[in-house]
């Protein structure tokens, strides 16, 4: 039932999701779990490859696709995201045990979602919000300034 012919083609359209999954690639390629993010990315690969092996529940999955997220990538999925990939993957493995290899084709013609677009979002989303914290700073510096210049006045 588990050849090693199937097992390697799971890790492989694993693989291919999840190089298509826009959070996960977002994760990665902002080093959202840290300088690290690619060997986690890879881990979970692992990781995932491992349950599903052992485990088919699909709600299952899930869970554990967003409990890795968060703990890997410090990701809070909101979009149920992972709902499609868990059903995507489960798909994948149970087309891959029927030896029906062509969910690999199609796998590899999902489009992807361009992120360039969100990693310009995103870096211009931390600059004004750096810049607010200066103005914020500038702010209350200037309050205290004036609230010590009245104080001192009073006392003339």
């Amino acid at each position: 039932m588990n050849d090693d012919n199937t097992l390697a083609l799971l890790y492989e359209g694993i693989n291919l999701i999840f190089d298509k999954w826009t959070i996960l690639r977002l994760a990665v390629t902002n080093n959202w779990g840290g300088i690290s993010s690619e060997d986690k990315k890879k881990k979970l690969i692992e990781y995932v490859h491992n349950f599903v092996t052992n485990n088919n529940a699909k709600n299952k999955l899930c869970d554990y696709l967003r409990d890795e997220m968060s703990v890997l990538f410090n990701v809070d999925i909101e979009d149920d995201s992972d709902i499609e990939i868990a059903d995507l993957i489960l798909d994948l493995y149970q087309n891959l045990k029927k030896k029906n290899y062509d969910i690999l084709e199609k796998i590899k013609d999902i489009q992807v979602y361009d992120i360039s677009c969100s990693q310009e979002k995103n870096l211009i989303q931390n600059y004004e919000q750096h810049d607010e914290e200066n103005m914020e700073d500038e702010y209350s510096s200037s309050n205290y300034s004036e609230y010590s210049n009245e104080e001192s006045s009073d006392k003339e």
